[in-house]
């Protein structure tokens, strides 16, 4: 059997292997905001039935801004975490927290607003749906995942 070299870590690069291990917030983030534009973000119910009209999409809310957000993330994350790109490392951190903005700042403010259909009937509801638990899912393992990245970097 060869003797193995010991390895010499490259500047920029994770500490150790297990920290790779981020690439999978990092990612696993990515794609649940993009999965995410395509589920219902809230529904307006009157009684028992959702009127035409009351089913509002999580990418039709704020144009697919988390579709490219997560396309934009996935390189990024690759080359932060595998590459040791502080730069990319940066670029997910600035694309996580603009996900956190979209899904707190811009659909959480509507999810309870009932627009034309609770001025017509008096006893509608908007509810959030599955879509909205998704992005934020996802923003918040992509937030956790680059700020890991940046702090587990070697100096």
């Amino acid at each position: 059997m060869a003797a193995r070299a010991p390895e010499t870590p490259v500047p920029g690069r994770l500490r150790s292997r297990p920290a790779t291990l981020l690439l999978v917030p990092l990612l696993l983030g990515a794609g649940l905001l993009i999965v995410a534009e395509f589920l219902p973000l809230y529904e307006i119910r009157v009684v028992t039935a959702v009127p035409k009209g009351g089913h509002h999409s999580v990418g039709a809310h704020h144009g697919y801004a988390l579709l490219v957000i997560g396309l934009a993330l996935i390189p990024m994350s690759w080359g932060a975490v595998i590459g040791g790109s502080k730069p990319a490392a940066i670029a997910a951190l600035v694309l996580a927290l603009i996900a956190v903005f979209v899904a707190l700042a811009v659909d959480l403010p509507d999810l309870n607003e009932t627009g034309l259909i609770g001025r017509t009937y008096d006893q509608a509801q908007a509810r959030p749906r599955v879509g909205f638990f998704v992005e934020t899912l996802g923003a918040t393992l992509a937030l956790l995942g680059a700020i890991g990245t940046l702090l587990l970097r070697e100096r």
